[in-house]
């Protein structure tokens, strides 16, 4: 006889590719909320942004990656574009990740971040010269944090950054 294997969630499903809305319904409160609202406001403020549905093996399962606009990594093929961020929605402990390098970091003004966004910069693990942050939304205040730091790295990777906007304002 053949033992009776638990039921499968979506997200973990490898074999079956879920959809983003059958993702997104199964995150537990107050995911089931929060992430919907960070992935508008990104969308809203990242201009020519792109998303896709990628396993992304036994830790991270269905992972959306999403990849902003500008200039790909060098060395990368032509048509590869930067990630701004992940959203691993694993339903008892919705992930949301912002991959880091060394030259984006520089154009973060880290001292003035809230404290919630620098405490994840700063506790994030090193990988191949990329600071992974990694944060769990509860809160509408830590939305419009995340939302912030989304933003600011979608514009420096279309090439906008700090220091140019001061320029462009004082010409």
């Amino acid at each position: 006889m053949s033992e009776a294997t638990a039921p499968t969630t979506p997200w973990a499903d490898r074999w079956n590719t879920p959809d983003r809305d059958t993702l997104l319904g199964k995150l537990n409160e107050p995911a089931s909320v929060l992430i919907p609202k960070l992935l508008d406001n990104t969308y809203e403020n990242v201009e020519g942004l792109e998303e896709e549905l990628i396993w992304h093996g036994t830790s991270w399962r269905w992972t959306i990656q999403f990849t902003a606009p500008g200039d790909p990594k060098e060395g990368a093929a032509s048509e590869e574009r930067e990630v701004l961020f992940y959203f691993v929605p694993n339903p008892e402990e919705p992930l949301v990740c912002v991959p880091l390098r060394p030259e984006q970091l520089e154009h973060l003004p880290i001292r003035r971040l809230n404290r919630y966004i620098r405490d994840g910069i700063k506790g994030a693990k090193w990988a191949v010269d990329v600071r992974w942050g990694k944060w769990l939304l509860t809160a509408n205040t830590e939305l419009e944090h995340l939302t912030d730091l989304l933003k600011r790295k979608g514009k420096i990777l279309i090439g906008e950054s700090p220091s140019q906007k001061r320029s462009k304002k004082a010409g």
